[in-house]
């Protein structure tokens, strides 16, 4: 019989009692440990001897491990048989399809860096300022090239800077594989408050803002676990993964055997559902008999990249599309079935025909707050069909909604096939709609009404608009300046040409976002990079990354010397207090010149267009600073008092200082 493990607690020197711990997990010999009395600092509880079970159990692993791979003084593997489980962990990635990396190296993560160092032209990493702007980089490399966003942080510090870009990216769907480093195995017992250098607990915390969250304690199960990680990131609702390498882990030599097939295993989304026939059947019904029928289609959309599927359903239903913020460019801008970005952010015409519709075919949306008005549109009783690969979210905010639980490129396949009778809806009348779209633009964009200094952003971006080619690509940082890019920018053909953080909405994405944006499109194309001087702040040391690598990234401030949004809402909502809103001015036009980039100062229309005008083939960054007012606001329904059908609805929600 294998023996047990014991502990002997010593609350008197009398009868000390025993308590089994566990199996023998490979040692071969019996272990006791005593434990003094002033440990407890109390007799014997329950809850003790768990603690001790656990503490013994934590050396016995180190003790283990310290036999199968002898250390020396500083901690790492003595053996040069093999390769680096890190040089192990570059070819892994490689083999998935993935081609960057994004972080700041730390002496934990240094065996990963060297590994990416042994392949040049194959793998490469992107050194960047801030964690924070390393995850941000990957998620934006991953909503763009289709393909896992990769970044890295060292233990402590590193990884908890990597919390707000993770977060983003589990809110909004976007895989991303997040490697950090852990002290050695063997410390344990030395993790808490700083006893090992920069050591904490830290993989509980990452439990709100990812999917998984594994740690590596045997490098021969590092090929298992990484496939794993991938196939959790882009499986189901895509999402953020945490892989932990432990320091003496990843220095760790080893004889691995061949690659695993992980090839295209970073691509996303990796398989493809179908809905069920009954909820197809009832989908159908229900949009057969629709008078006035709309498509509003969130990020899911281009996850699943249903673009022609979207078209062509809008084409026989003769219905319009919307969408989120995050749907922006399902369908070409200038089709005339679309009809631009609808919710808090979005325009009027948009918000009329989500209200209008008698019936809504939410796809690939969460149908979330800011999308549906506070959860007020579409109203009380409306027919809703919700199309979304994790069941979850269907009928979460609209109970009663018909589901149709499916990826959306094949859930949309599967509605044109069954619904090939459907017949264009009688109810809308477009004609009024779009004539309405155009007059709104043409009112809100009039350079006539404020030429000069601060300029109003819809007429900033009335003029970017007019610059704007196909082969641009926008990306907004959190807040007013999403809005402005949303409702303003018109990309004639379909696809992501326009990324904004609506997951979590933090300021200070669109620095690094521009980045990796830049880098999945290779450099192909223009990065119109959007943000306000206070967001700008938050990140705006990622300029260097952006001469570095030279990357046609033309960012546009907004700059009003103030927290544009908290102001508006204090303003409106607290009898015009206002605290800690203002700024002192910053020129960022002389701040980026210092990071090397181009720069101008732009107090009219007429010195925006010559910037514009010099930076129609950007080779490089360039930075235009622009006065704006301080006042203008793309919110709706935030600074209104709500309709009086709408106060008397019994199901109108609390406002918040994001809806009405």
């Amino acid at each position: 019989m294998r023996p047990k493990f014991l502990i002997r607690i010593r609350p008197a020197p009398e009868s000390p009692p025993r308590i089994p711990l566990a199996d023998d997990p490979g040692l071969g010999f019996a272990c006791l440990f005593t434990i003094s009395t002033p440990f407890y600092h109390s007799t014997p509880t329950e809850g003790n001897v768990r603690t001790c079970r656990q503490r013994v159990l934590q050396e016995l692993l180190a003790i283990r491990h310290s036999r199968e791979f002898p250390k020396n003084r500083k901690g790492l593997m003595t053996s040069k048989k093999g390769k680096r489980v890190g040089e192990r962990l570059a070819e892994l990635l490689m083999a998935s399809g993935i081609d960057r990396v994004f972080g700041l190296p730390g002496g934990q993560t240094l065996p990963l860096y060297d590994g990416i160092r042994r392949f040049p032209g194959r793998i490469s990493h992107v050194l960047m300022r801030d964690e924070r702007s390393a995850g941000y980089a990957a998620d934006a490399y991953a909503r763009i090239s289709g393909r896992t966003g990769v970044c890295d942080g060292t233990v402590g510090p590193g990884a908890t800077n990597l919390i707000s870009p993770l977060a983003e990216a589990f809110c909004s769907s976007i895989p991303v594989l997040a490697i950090i480093s852990d002290v050695a195995l063997g410390w344990e017992h030395r993790r808490t408050r700083g006893n090992a250098s920069q050591a904490l607990d830290q993989m509980d915390m990452f439990k709100p803002v990812s999917k998984w969250q594994v740690r590596v304690t045997d490098p021969r199960s590092l090929d298992a676990i990484f496939s794993q990680a991938l196939r959790v990131a882009t499986t189901g609702k895509p999402g953020p993964v945490v892989l932990c390498v432990p320091d003496d882990v990843g220095s760790t030599h080893v004889e691995f055997g061949p690659l695993p097939e992980v090839s295209n295993a970073a691509s996303y989304p990796r398989f493809r559902m179908a809905p069920d026939p009954a909820d197809l059947a009832r989908a159908v019904a229900a949009l057969s008999q629709a008078r006035r029928p709309v498509l509003l289609v969130g990020g899911g959309g281009h996850i699943s990249g249903c673009y022609d599927q979207v078209k062509a359903l809008a084409e026989r239903l003769q219905a319009p599309v919307i969408s989120s913020i995050s749907g922006k460019g399902i369908i070409s801008e200038r089709h005339p079935l679309a009809f631009g970005v609808t919710g808090t952010f979005g325009s009027p015409v948009a918000r009329n025909i989500h209200r209008e519709a008698d019936l809504v075919f939410f796809i690939g949306c969460k149908a979330g707050q800011l999308t549906t008005f506070g959860y007020q549109a579409p109203d009380a009783g409306t027919p809703l069909i919700h199309l979304e690969i994790d069941p979850e979210e269907v009928g979460r905010n609209f109970p009663g909604s018909l589901p149709l639980v499916a990826d959306a490129a094949v859930g949309l396949d599967a509605v044109l096939a069954a619904g090939e009778g459907l017949q264009p809806a009688t109810g809308w009348d477009l004609a009024r709609y779009a004539n309405a779209r155009a007059r709104w633009y043409k009112e809100m964009t009039d350079p006539a009404r404020e030429p000069t200094a601060p300029l109003r952003a819809q007429a900033i971006m009335g003029v970017i608009n007019e610059y704007v080619t196909d082969t641009d690509t926008a990306v907004a940082d959190a807040s007013l300046a999403s809005g402005w890019a949303a409702c303003y920018l018109t990309f004639a053909t379909a696809g992501r040409r326009s990324v904004a953080p609506r997951g979590l909405a933090g300021l200070g994405w669109g620095s690094p976002a521009a980045v990796g944006v830049a880098l999945a499109r290779e450099k192909r194309g223009r990065i119109l990079h959007f943000a306000g001087d206070g967001g700008f702040s938050y990140s705006l040391q990622e300029m260097e990354v952006m001469t570095r690598a030279q990357l046609p990234i033309v960012t546009f401030i907004f700059n009003n010397d103030t927290l544009g949004w908290i102001k508006h809402v204090q303003r409106d909502h607290y009898d015009q207090n206002y605290i800690s809103t203002d700024y002192s001015h910053i020129d960022f036009a002389q701040v980026a010149r210092g990071f090397g980039l181009r720069s101008y100062n732009v107090t009219t229309l007429d010195d925006l267009r010559g910037a514009l005008e010099n930076e129609q083939d950007a080779t490089g960054p360039a930075l235009i600073d622009i006065i704006s007012d301080q006042w203008e606001t793309p919110v709706q329904g935030l600074f209104e008092a709500p309709a009086e059908s709408e106060r008397e609805r019994p199901e109108r929600e609390p406002a918040t200082a994001y809806s009405a």
